[in-house]
């Protein structure tokens, strides 16, 4: 045992003997070695267990950082070398040394909440009842704690520095009094830029309405906002403009967390005279059969009115892109006139006309096909309608069930949140329900 202690401090000596340049070429080989492990069998292993989980954001938190704990540990290896080879240059750079340290956990601390701020958010509003996604909140929280960590980081890098900062921000002061006093309609730009920034009203590719303009967003800069309109006509908006103005957002509505789903409302008009169940069949139909319309919630077809020359109907339907809207519109109206010419039904306008005569048989023929398939439509339609309230019924039937299960004392948490989604669920498919009363 002693034998092997004192060959331990013979190696020692002999290292501490050695000439400078040589211990040099031996950190530097050391540390390469030290690189090759740490990526070798800890980043390695790491990158396996993030592709093993499920979730996406480690895979994107892994990769920011690699490369930054790479710097970190290679500036061990230059602090653990000097601290060898020469102390005295160690001692005058500690300072620099440290700074950096500093500014490579603020980078990795601010690169951290950026990243895993959005489905930490998310995950809290999964746990709330059902409602519009938005996304504003999260980039909100991400900047304010981003800016946090990097004042402190930044105050931390100049006490260790030892760098005096009051003549600085005095002088930066006066600047900025005089720059904001030329260019202040720029600056609120720019300002408001950051304001849209962390309240994110709309994010690029959203489709938005602005004063009446309705068109794409294609691109957010410091000082405006660009629109793709439907003509293909870009529309430039100064920052000052949409922070005081009415945003209608088509990306973020869509209710059970779906934000590009949006509801489909097409009006049709049917003459005095035609049987409303037969016109009712005929779009719903006509509404189900459209491939751009979803199975749930499924498409209803309501009689909204009684106009001056015809009995009106609404088609609700839901498309999941709100992208597809114009399409699916234009498929459901040529189809309708399409089915309306083949059903018999007839679409009015206010105009008198004086229509050729037919013959008595063919028209007879055609009244009784078309009575045939009014009384047919009826029988459908009685039977969705009944189906209809029955469906509702059971619903409020099995929430109220629920509403009694929840003031049981003797549930724990996790029984009592996860009849509290199963509310929530039902609640929102109630509601669309009575809204289409």
């Amino acid at each position: 045992m002693v034998n092997i202690a004192d060959s331990i401090q013979l190696g020692i000596d002999t290292l501490n003997g050695l000439d400078w340049y040589f211990q040099l070429l031996i950190c530097i080989g050391l540390s390469f070695l030290a690189v090759y492990a740490l990526r070798r069998f800890v980043l390695r292993k790491i990158a396996e267990l993030v592709n093993d989980t499920e979730v996406g954001w480690d895979n994107d938190l892994y990769i920011a950082l690699e490369s930054k704990i790479n710097i970190f540990f290679i500036a061990i290896c230059v602090n653990v070398s000097l601290l060898w080879v020469n102390p005295d240059l160690l001692s005058s750079i500690f300072p620099l040394l440290n700074s950096l340290y500093i500014l490579l956990l603020t980078m990795m601390l601010t690169t951290t909440v950026k990243i895993a701020t959005p489905p930490l958010m998310a995950l809290m509003n999964n746990n709330k009842k059902g409602g519009v996604s938005v996304t504003g909140g999260n980039h909100f929280v991400s900047i304010i704690v981003r800016i946090v960590i990097w004042l402190i980081g930044i105050n931390a890098i100049l006490a260790e520095l030892s760098i005096e900062i009051t003549g600085i921000l005095a002088s930066f002061a006066l600047f900025s009094l005089i720059i904001g006093l030329s260019l202040q309609h720029t600056i609120g730009n720019i300002l408001n830029s950051f304001m849209l920034a962390m309240d994110s009203p709309f994010d690029v590719g959203d489709r938005i309405e602005v004063e009446g303009i309705e068109g794409r967003v294609v691109s957010t800069g410091i000082l405006s906002t660009k629109l793709l309109t439907y003509a293909e006509e870009l529309i430039i908006i100064p920052n000052n403009t949409l922070v005081s103005a009415k945003i209608r957002n088509m990306a973020r509505g869509g209710g059970d967390g779906q934000p590009r789903r949006i509801n489909l409302l097409i009006d049709v008009g049917a003459a005095y005279g035609e049987e409303p169940p037969h016109v009712k069949q005929v779009l719903i139909d006509i509404a189900r059969d459209c491939p751009y319309t979803v199975d749930e919630p499924a498409p209803r077809v309501l009689f909204v009115n009684l106009g001056e020359y015809s009995i009106d109907f609404r088609i609700y339907a839901w498309i999941d892109n709100y992208s597809d809207e114009w399409p699916a519109k234009d498929w459901i109206h040529q189809r309708v006139f399409e089915r309306f010419a083949q059903e018999g039904i007839e679409i009015p306008f206010p105009t008198s006309i004086e229509l050729p005569e037919v013959p008595t048989g063919s028209t007879d023929a055609a009244k009784k096909r078309k009575k045939a398939r009014q009384k047919a439509a009826r029988i459908q339609m009685s039977k969705d309608e009944k189906f209809y309230r029955e469906e509702r019924d059971a619903l409020k039937s099995l929430l109220e069930d629920l509403e009694e299960q929840l003031k049981d004392a003797t549930l724990g948490s996790r029984q009592k949140d996860e009849i509290r989604k199963e509310i929530s669920s039902l609640s929102a498919t109630l509601q669309r329900f009575d809204s289409e009363d």
